[in-house]
């Protein structure tokens, strides 16, 4: 099914959507066990959306803007977020293994519970950004200002950082450990 070039206050269940789309708006939608992995965008606004139990994976949503949404039980696997702008956002459960925020401009964006595994948060801007006992191993937020940042409930292990945008990060002793440790910094009883 293609999507029409602008949605609102519509509820879509077990659908299949496919095909390019040169400009998307969603206002108020609801989207249940729906597919969106063969569908190209060139440009897409979504605003006041729910998505439960939707599969996005490898999805190009490059410059897109995104706003007061909820992802719940979603696949966000390998989605490019390159260049967003997201603003009241919950992650609920998500799968965003590989995902690529990479340049992206967050505000009041929470992740609970969700698979970020070698995910990028590269050249980011953010305000207000939460992790919630998610996975980050192995992801990067180099040139990301980290300072406030909490890490505490989540596993960071090999995450890959700028030194000088360490500061003001907040992590457990064991974080701290083996940051010290990616530092090379030896430690001794």
């Amino acid at each position: 099914m293609k999507l029409d070039e602008y949605i609102e206050e519509k509820k879509y269940q077990n659908d299949f959507f496919e095909g390019y789309h040169n400009y998307t708006e969603i206002v108020e939608a609801e989207f249940n066990n729906c597919d969106f992995s063969m569908v190209k965008f060139q440009g897409i606004d979504i605003n006041e959306t729910k998505f439960n139990k939707t599969n996005f994976a490898n999805l190009e949503l490059n410059n897109c803007t995104i706003k007061n949404t909820v992802f719940d039980n979603c696949n966000l696997v390998g989605v490019n977020f390159i260049d967003g702008y997201f603003e009241y956002i919950t992650f609920n459960n998500c799968n965003l293994m590989y995902a690529n925020f990479n340049g992206a401009n967050i505000k009041n964006v929470t992740f609970n519970n969700c698979n970020l595994k070698e995910s990028s948060f590269n050249n980011m801007k953010w305000k207000k950004m939460t992790f919630d006992s998610c996975d980050l191993t192995n992801s990067e937020f180099y040139n990301t200002n980290l300072k406030e940042l909490d890490f505490r409930n989540s596993i960071i292990t090999n995450i890959k950082v700028n030194i000088n945008n360490l500061k003001g990060l907040v992590v457990n002793y064991e974080q701290a450990v083996n940051l010290a440790l990616m530092l090379g910094i030896i430690i001794k009883p």
